[in-house]
């Protein structure tokens, strides 16, 4: 990854690690660094995919936001090497990295409060 590539995704990443990994050039690979989802990266795998099933949407849109697996070449990242080498727990953990990656990104208005939310409507009365 070059140092243009590390500004533009600065602050806009997770890392974690796969449990099993994928399997290349004779070893597993676990550590992953994920960007945040970009709207181009469904449309691309929309088009690259476009009678293929859900899932394979979904793994290519993942293929798109890694930035790094383990020592993979970014070239040799393809979704046909996490087709056949990512196992579906790990696919999950990519999903929660996704998922928690959002969260962390989300403005502090779409937090969810800390309290019970009171099932009680708002008086006609209350003011602004």
């Amino acid at each position: 990854m070059n140092e243009q590539t590390n500004k533009q995704w600065d602050g806009l990443t997770i890392t974690s690690e796969l449990r099993i990994g994928v399997f290349y050039a004779g070893m597993r690979h676990k550590r992953f660094t994920l960007r945040v989802g970009m709207a181009g990266d469904l449309v691309a795998a929309q088009e690259l995919h476009p009678d293929g099933p859900f899932q394979l949407t979904t793994l290519e849109v993942y293929r798109r936001q890694l930035l790094s697996l383990g020592d993979i070449p970014a070239e040799a990242l393809t979704v046909e090497l996490l087709r056949e080498n990512l196992a579906e727990t790990d696919l999950g953990i990519i999903a929660n990295a996704d998922a928690e990656l959002e969260k962390k990104l989300a403005p502090p208005s779409a937090a969810t409060p800390t309290g019970d939310v009171s099932n009680t409507p708002s008086s006609d009365t209350d003011t602004d």
